[in-house]
């Protein structure tokens, strides 16, 4: 059974576009050679992640590294369970950064034809409305 993790959160004011770049590097790198795969937006301000995995590996990357990382606060939970079917199953084997508009618009489409189940799909569709005024 896989697990979800979704959470947004506040990034640090002092974040510049060559912060971002490195925190999207280092992201897609480590949790693809983790074998998460899942999606990261950063917009107004906020975070937005799924992770998507092996129970433990996601829970530990959570509470050893993400909900101590100085560069973003006020984290909020949104999906913390096991899943039989990962949402971003058909998205993509990797872990995705998502930095354009055409990717955010692509995440958005890909949601409505995979609708894992309504509750679930319902918080994700709320939740990249503000990332989706940006288009």
């Amino acid at each position: 059974m896989i697990y979800t993790l979704c959470y947004v959160s506040k990034a640090a004011e002092n974040l510049d576009a060559s912060s971002l770049e490195e925190i999207f590097s280092i992201t897609i790198n480590k949790n693809t050679k983790r074998g998460i795969s899942g999606i990261l937006m950063y917009g107004m301000g906020n975070f937005f992640q799924v992770l998507e995995g092996e129970e433990q590996t996601v829970e530990t990357l959570y509470k050893e590294q993400i909900l101590k990382d100085p560069r973003h606060s006020d984290i909020f939970e949104v999906i913390r369970k096991p899943t039989e079917i990962p949402i971003f199953k058909e998205y993509s084997s990797l872990f995705t950064i998502v930095k354009t508009n055409e990717q955010l618009a692509q995440i958005k489409k890909y949601l409505n034809q995979h609708r894992v189940d309504s509750s679930t799909s319902e918080k994700l569709g709320r939740l990249l409305k503000p990332f989706l005024l940006e288009i």
